[in-house]
């Protein structure tokens, strides 16, 4: 498995040659230890709380330690986002309903994950259903960003 800075070496030696590379505005990218890849979707309530919950866990624990992962780059297996997705020291993934589609793409990837959170079947959640995406409560919120702040703790005492 290459380090992180020899995916971004050979990203940005292979883009710098298609006229594109990962130094934008004077800042290369970082790869995080830890990725989540959340459904994000905001086409229901739940879908919108993975994609709020993965933000605050970002805003809690910093851009080097966590990153969100793209779902739809994933999904259409974007050559440089599913190799930095395996490069990835931890991979977290999430999911707001039973239909489970982040870990569909990872599993479809074949993308090692260390840890799943499914807001239906781990914290008894319900999805409201299509277009329901601002339906939810802080109480929702603070629900599901413990759930993810408990795995990405559990993931740095693992190492």
């Amino acid at each position: 498995m290459a380090t992180a800075f020899q995916v971004v070496a050979i990203h940005f030696f292979q883009f710098a040659h298609m006229g594109n590379n990962l130094l934008k505005g004077g800042y290369i990218m970082k790869i995080p230890e830890i990725g989540l890849l959340a459904c994000n979707s905001g086409g229901s309530n739940s879908g919108s709380l993975t994609g709020i919950a993965a933000m605050e866990a970002i805003k809690e624990f910093g851009g080097d330690l966590v990153g969100i992962c793209s779902l739809p780059a994933l999904a259409n297996q974007i050559p440089r986002q599913v190799s930095i997705a395996k490069s990835l020291k931890h991979l977290v993934v999430i999911d707001g309903c039973s239909n489970s589609c982040a870990k569909k793409v990872a599993e479809k990837l074949d993308l090692a994950y260390d840890g799943y959170l499914n807001f239906e079947d781990d914290l008894g959640m319900q999805k409201a259903g299509p277009f329901s995406t601002l339906q939810y409560s802080h109480e929702n919120v603070n629900k599901v960003k413990e759930a993810i702040r408990e795995r990405i703790d559990q993931l740095r005492k693992e190492g």
